[in-house]
């Protein structure tokens, strides 16, 4: 089976390897197809990592893991996700290109997938401000900037239901997933065993209230729902981190549900003011 890819997005290029792949990155060989019958092939796992000083591409040292591992480091390399979103949540923070080359190679240089993530477009809002873009009183569009209804989809709370049973449903869905592993691209949507922060939100959301989000943080962060300011947090609001290089959903009492790359699993995760999170919230987001 080949592991290379060839997929599209507006903010990732991911392409199959060929004989020019060779320069993204000093001393590594193209891909030499491989035929296997191993149901977990397509998992990877991230063992090191590095900079290309040639061109800043970031270079991650990979190894096929056995079915049923999972960890910050697990990749699902069937889908697009999968590498833009382990790429855009460990971003070298020494690094600053609009335009980042990400490189997967197994541990003997072959390249098993590489991809062109671009910088995030939307700019942090400040998260004490009254400048969100949606003030008090004020009506939220349905579906929300960045979303859209799936016709197929009968959600746990309709489009008209209350807030609080919109909030319920967000949260219960939310709720489902707790301990379900980190695997980077997977998704639960289609019956896999992982999800990562942004798969894990898509599919609270679908099930939920029947939203088609984005798979991918960056495309999350640039597009999905309408800034508020974090003293105005409502249970069921995304909070993002870091330029949202994570995100995960607000379930009230200083705590949110999400994918956390920590506990490498689905958990309850405290974001007080005075908690590792609640210091790097960089965004608040409603949907409803």
């Amino acid at each position: 089976m080949a592991f290379a890819l060839c997929l599209y997005a507006s903010s990732l290029a991911l392409c199959a390897p060929h004989a020019s792949a060779a320069t993204t990155a000093a001393q590594v060989r193209p891909a030499q197809p491989q035929v296997t019958s191993s149901a977990a092939a397509h998992i990877v796992h991230v063992v090191a990592t590095r900079v290309d000083p040639a061109d800043n591409s970031l270079v991650l040292i990979v190894t096929r893991t056995a079915a049923g591992e999972h960890s910050d480091g697990a990749i699902d390399i069937r889908h697009r996700a999968g590498l833009a979103n382990y790429a855009h949540a460990h971003r070298p923070k020494d690094t600053n290109p609009a335009t980042m080359r990400i490189v997967a190679v197994d541990q003997d240089g072959h390249i098993v997938a590489f991809a062109n993530v671009g910088q995030p477009r939307r700019v942090a809002a400040d998260v004490d401000d009254e400048s969100a873009e949606l003030s008090l009183g004020q009506s939220l569009p349905l579906p929300p900037p960045g979303t859209e209804l799936d016709p197929q989809r009968q959600p746990i709370a309709s489009l008209s239901a209350p807030d609080e049973v919109k909030t319920s449903a967000v949260i219960g869905a939310a709720e489902s997933l707790i301990g379900k592993p980190l695997v980077w691209g997977a998704s639960p949507e289609a019956g896999e065993r992982g999800c990562d922060p942004a798969t894990f939100v898509a599919y609270v959301y679908h099930h939920a209230l029947g939203y088609i989000l984005p798979d991918d943080l960056m495309q999350l962060w640039d597009t999905v729902g309408v800034s508020v300011p974090v003293w105005d947090l409502h249970p069921g609001d995304l909070v993002f981190f870091d330029s949202g290089s994570v995100v995960g959903i607000y379930c009230g009492d200083d705590q949110m549900i999400a994918c956390d790359a920590q506990l490498g699993a689905v958990a309850r995760v405290s974001i007080g003011p005075q908690s590792n999170w609640g210091k790097r919230i960089a965004d608040v987001r409603r949907l409803y």
